[in-house]
């Protein structure tokens, strides 16, 4: 679905490349710089999924229940390993098991609180937030209508457990704290 706002966001995009921008019910927001910190925590979190799942870091990702207002970048999206070589402008939401976020030291609420919404409507199973900002992971899990039951705190170095279908421990010892 392509609406008038979304139209403007994607000729803003277009027109600033350097900029992470996205739109969170018509609401843009954007990012000038990743930290060298944030870059990192990306990185650790996709390493360890690479094998099994196939990953990809600020995937233009869509959903029709957003009603074309909502278009995210996930830091880390995982998906069946089928997509691997499927070249989409937009990824399906809904396609996607896990998503992972690295806080922004400029707009955390983003990460916790307008994205939790989303992933949730959209019925992403897993939603980790790596809170670099308190040094933990939250894991949302398993929505129902539209939303995830509270979050699994996990400090920075104890592992962060993932169920089926992804089924992995992962190692949060590399993570950092700004």
């Amino acid at each position: 679905m392509t609406t008038a706002e979304m139209q403007r966001f994607k000729e803003f995009d277009e027109a600033f490349p350097d900029y992470n921008a996205e739109m969170i019910d018509g609401e843009v927001d954007f990012d000038t710089v990743v930290t060298p910190a944030h870059g990192a925590m990306v990185m650790a979190i996709a390493a360890q999924l690479l094998a099994k799942w196939c990953v990809t870091t600020a995937v233009n990702t869509v959903y029709e229940g957003w009603h074309g207002t909502t278009y995210l970048r996930p830091d880390v999206s995982v998906s069946d390993p089928s997509y691997r070589r499927v070249d989409l402008e937009e990824f399906p939401a809904d396609e996607l098991v896990l998503v992972a976020e690295v806080t922004s030291k400029s707009n955390p609420e983003n990460d916790t609180v307008k994205k939790v919404r989303k992933y949730a409507q959209a019925g992403v199973p897993y939603y980790l937030i790596v809170n670099a900002i308190e040094g933990k992971c939250l894991l949302y899990s398993h929505p129902e209508d539209g939303h995830y039951d509270s979050p699994t705190e996990t400090p920075f170095g104890d592992p962060v457990s993932i169920g089926a279908p992804i089924n992995t421990e992962l190692d949060t010892t590399g993570l950092l704290t700004y």
